[in-house]
């Protein structure tokens, strides 16, 4: 079994950010009034100040996890649109798969290629969104991009590969109906290795805030 087949199969492709239960959240959540909250945060950051005045220690130690705080949340945000990237390509893929599957022997050619590519554009759109975004990542690249001579597979540089692959052969005279649903399934499961990847970061992220949080402002209460 490939990498492709094997990461494909572990994931549900679920990222479960609902319930947290704990000594800072608990249910589902509520409306936040966030001009209220505001407003109470700055008071709070009054009294810190205040009360740390003397203490530059604890001030110093304070600030590095909010801004660890503010830098997990960052990450949160990337992770969760390149989920929804993901799910878009793979949405667009899904008629692109159905209409070649119909296609039989006899339809191949320049006439049923051009056709076959009408169908193919909304993918393409999509996966060069994903690329796109994947160029302006700020927070999350070193994840996504690893370093020369790590193994690792690079989901991103794997799926434009297999989308210009699938191009050039609908481009092609006499190009393989066989091949082409190959491709397609290479692509799908590519999409879903990548969905197993941002899933399991995201669910890393969640717990890594969630811990953060707890230890904080738990241990004021």
């Amino acid at each position: 079994m490939s990498d492709t087949e094997r990461a494909a199969r572990q994931s549900d492709h679920k990222a479960e950010l609902g319930d947290v239960a704990g000594p800072v959240h608990a249910g589902r959540g509520h409306v936040i009034q966030i001009e209220r909250m505001e407003l109470s945060a700055s008071r709070a950051a009054d009294g810190l100040k205040r009360a740390l005045a003397e203490d530059d220690e604890t001030r110093h130690q304070l600030l590095n996890v909010l801004q660890q705080l503010s830098t997990l949340q960052a990450q949160l945000g990337e992770w969760k649109e390149l989920h929804h990237i993901l799910h878009s390509v793979l949405s667009a893929l899904s008629p692109f798969d159905a209409n070649l599957h119909a296609t039989g022997d006899s339809a191949v050619g320049l006439r049923r290629g051009r056709a076959l590519l009408r169908v193919w554009r909304p993918c393409q759109t999509e996966v060069d969104r994903l690329l796109d975004f994947e160029q302006r990542l700020a927070y999350i690249r070193q994840a996504l991009c690893p370093d020369q001579g790590d193994d690792r597979p690079k989901w991103g540089a794997n799926i434009a590969l297999l989308r210009q692959e699938v191009e050039d052969q609908l481009r092609d005279e006499a190009w393989s109906t066989e091949g082409l649903i190959d491709l397609a399934d290479e692509l799908n499961q590519a999409c879903h290795c990548y969905l197993n990847l941002v899933d399991w970061e995201l669910r890393r992220a969640v717990d890594h805030v969630q811990r953060l949080y707890t230890r904080l402002i738990g241990g004021l209460l």
